[in-house]
């Protein structure tokens, strides 16, 4: 029963949302990947903002229930059968009795499931399409045949264009340039590739001053059609998330806007749970990436803590890194390896994590450096005093392994958890 009035509540939004597309006629970004499509809406929305009427999804809604939420501008109820109804009502005053709605929709498209993207782009046409990047492990994999049938998915947002429509591409990644290059399409390109039309000419960390040498942000110089300009962003770090940025410098050049993006970026930053610096007990730094995880987001947040030069240990808590299928135990070994090259001290939680140790110790590193835990409940019971002054900790997993509950609990001052992390909704504190 309970299925049953899920499809209809997302047939009727979905029949809303269509309506309000074709009355408004909203100009369409859409953006997918396998990594970093939140954090690329974010920045596109940053630059946009000042110039045009315009919204974007909250939070991730990209499935099949939240892309309908995000065009509507509703919320998610979760398990409030009142507040469903109250959405539905609120979708048709907005789809049929409404005079007011955003010029431009900034949105961000998943799939969780075959054919979830195919059969969006039966009635979401974009005008504009970002491909951010693909992995060869994606998250959901194991909903598919293999990494090339999630490819082929999201590829068919880019066919959903409109005639006139612009495909701006990560230059960067062999498999979406592969993918779109018969695509008759205007392109535009970013990343560090040679011929990139946004370049990315160098990124690294920002420091605080001595005596700690703390990371508190990232820099990154782009070539932007021979113009040279430098942007400081707070608070994160990792090479990788300059790509969102450079994603939204290619959108700027396509609606020929110049915004003040180094001041926009600094004051931003990222979505909670992405890279996040935050304080942590004892002086440390906490490097927050609890929003979800996969092997090629793990990957690059071990190479960023790898880059960074601090004064006390490099730590990370790797948790699970669900919807893997059968790639799973190796995914984890491989990380675990790198992980072993990496860090002071290694701490696992969950059961699949249980590879992650089962790397490091073959790559080297010593047991008496490895802590493993079933949950990370159990994992803040133990670890309450592990930081010290000058350490650096990364902590990262899937959300369904809540590994925010070990960042609460090592923050300078966890009442400021609610402003700081990801999944502070009272639905998820019950969970």
């Amino acid at each position: 029963m309970k299925n049953i009035l899920k499809k209809i509540v997302i047939s009727v939004l979905t029949l809303e949302a269509k309506q309000v597309l074709k009355k408004y006629k909203p100009s369409i970004i859409a953006v997918t990947g396998s990594v970093g499509k939140t954090s690329t809406k974010d920045a596109i929305y940053a630059a946009m903002s000042g110039f045009f009427d315009v919204r974007r999804s909250l939070k991730s809604m990209n499935s099949e229930i939240g892309l309908p939420l995000a065009i509507l501008g509703l919320e998610n109820a979760w398990g409030s059968a009142f507040g469903w109804a109250k959405n539905i009502l609120k979708g048709a005053q907005i789809a049929f009795f409404s005079d007011i709605f955003p010029k431009w929709l900034v949105l961000e498209v998943g799939a969780d499931h075959p054919a979830d993207i195919e059969k969006v782009g039966k009635w979401l046409h974009p005008d504009i399409v970002v491909l951010t990047r693909m992995s060869p492990i994606p998250v959901h994999i194991e909903y598919f045949k293999d990494a090339s049938e999630v490819l082929r998915e999201k590829m068919f947002l880019a066919k959903a264009l409109k005639s006139d429509g612009i495909l701006i591409v990560n230059a960067d990644d062999e498999l979406f340039m592969k993918a779109s290059q018969d695509l008759s399409v205007k392109k535009i390109t970013f990343g560090s590739a040679k011929n990139a039309d946004i370049k990315i000419v160098e990124s690294g960390a920002l420091y605080d001053e001595p005596p700690l040498l703390l990371p508190r942000g990232q820099y990154a110089v782009f070539d932007i059609h021979g113009r040279t300009e430098r942007i400081n962003i707070e608070r994160v770090v990792g090479n990788h998330l300059i790509y969102p940025i450079a994603a939204a410098i290619a959108l700027a050049l396509v609606l020929n806007i110049k915004p003040n993006l180094g001041g926009i970026f600094k004051s931003s930053g990222m979505p909670r749970g992405r890279m996040r610096i935050l304080a942590g007990k004892s002086k440390s730094i906490i490097i927050d990436d609890t929003y979800n995880s996969s092997p090629i987001a793990c990957f690059e947040a071990l190479k960023t803590l790898a880059s960074l030069s601090v004064k006390g240990k490099k730590i990370a808590a790797l948790a699970d890194m669900k919807e893997l299928g059968d790639l799973s135990e190796n995914a984890h070994r491989e990380i675990g390896k790198l992980a072993g090259e990496t860090l002071h001290t290694l701490i696992t939680v969950g059961e699949e994590a249980q590879n992650i140790a089962l790397g490091a110790r073959e790559s080297g590193m010593s047991p008496d450096r490895i802590l493993s835990f079933n949950t990370s409940t159990e994992a803040v019971t133990k670890l309450a005093d592990i930081l010290r002054a000058g350490d650096v900790m990364l902590i990262k997993g899937s959300q369904s392994m809540r590994m925010e509950k070990l960042t609460e609990a090592l923050l300078e001052d966890p009442s400021k958890a609610s402003e700081l992390l990801v999944r502070q909704e009272e639905e998820w504190k019950n969970r």
